[in-house]
């Protein structure tokens, strides 16, 4: 019995000391800060940017450079490092070739047989011409000798027959002409039915794009009438009051930097400095800007340095009271219920 007590005693302080490692790695990660880095550089038409996080005194180093047009993402662990992702955006593209499946020895004999195949076809084609000019011949000819048989017999019949024959003649052309009305009626009901039908599809159409713009119009309004009840603007205003604080929390600690341009066009040079001054309290300790007037080509300089960090403890404080706020949580279920129409 003493045995298993102290089987049991031996588990249960080594789960304790598991969990203490635990909580000790989750407080550890949650109080020490996150240190960034963000440097950028414009030299000589070469751009160069960097983005660099560090975490407890660099023993863990994530890097993604933007050098000579490569892209180079690292992470280090120590003395482990990784490769993330390599993309060379300055590479040349290989030239797309169709007939790579052609092997080198085959292409001779595919334009053999290219050549044969064309050769037969003008040869085909010739005997063709000959036959139907052959045959055209002999029917011209059958055609003359039955057109003068045809005049000899009627110049030996009697007058009763060529009257009988002007009679059948005015029968045909009446047929004819009523043949010629019904084909022309049916070539306008035809007409009229491809219209007929047209309509009815520019028709339909209408109707669709009235359904479609009366399903968005009914949509849009849902979405207004939801943006505008009383806790949605509860709920936006304290999601706004927590978003500011949170970015208080990780904004930048050190920005320096110099940055020196220059425009052809005076007028657009003027509107960008105008829009600049706007902003001038903001930046004039960190950023030193100088306009260059004056300049027959464009001129783009400068350097910039940015340094702060980030606490998870301060962005969790903040931002895990909005999933118990009332308002928050009614209005995320509300929208879900929304998509879903």
């Amino acid at each position: 019995m003493g045995i298993v007590w102290l089987i049991l005693k031996i588990i249960g302080i080594t789960l304790l000391v598991i969990l203490g490692l635990i909580l000790f790695l989750v407080l550890v990660i949650l109080i020490t800060p996150f240190r960034y880095q963000v440097n950028a550089s414009f030299h000589d038409k070469a751009p160069f940017a960097e983005v660099k996080f560090h975490f407890w005194l660099r023993a863990v180093v994530a890097r993604v450079t933007f050098k000579d047009k490569k892209l180079l993402g690292i992470l280090r662990i120590l003395f482990i490092k990784k490769k993330l992702m390599e993309k060379d955006f300055g590479a040349p593209k290989s030239p797309v070739n169709d007939d790579s499946h052609v092997l080198p020895d085959q292409s001779e004999q595919l334009l053999a047989d290219a050549e044969n195949f064309a050769a037969n076809m003008d040869a085909k084609a010739e005997s063709e011409t000959l036959t139907e000019n052959a045959t055209t011949e002999s029917m011209s000819e059958a055609e003359t000798s039955t057109e003068n048989k045809t005049e000899e017999g009627e110049s030996n019949s009697e007058e009763p027959k060529t009257e009988e024959a002007s009679g059948e003649t005015e029968g045909n052309e009446t047929a004819d002409v009523a043949e010629e009305a019904e084909i022309a009626e049916g070539v306008v009901e035809a007409e009229s039915s491809g219209i007929a039908a047209k309509l009815e599809g520019l028709k339909e159409k209408g109707e669709h794009i009235c359904k479609a713009v009366t399903e968005k119009k009914e949509m849009v309004d849902r979405y207004v009438e939801f943006a505008t009840r009383d806790y949605t603007k509860r709920a936006a205003k304290y999601v706004a009051k927590k978003g500011i604080k949170i970015l208080k929390s990780i904004r930048p600690r050190k920005c320096k930097g110099e940055i020196t341009f220059g425009l052809r066009d005076p007028k657009t040079m003027g509107m960008i400095c105008g829009y600049s001054g706007m902003l001038y309290p903001v930046y004039y300790k960190a950023i030193d800007v100088q306009p260059l007037f004056g300049v027959d080509h464009t001129v783009i300089d400068g350097e910039i340095e940015i340094k702060g960090r980030i606490i998870l403890m301060a962005v969790v404080a903040r931002a895990v009271p909005i999933l118990f706020k009332k308002d928050c949580r009614r209005v995320w279920k509300e929208f879900k219920k929304l998509r879903k129409h």
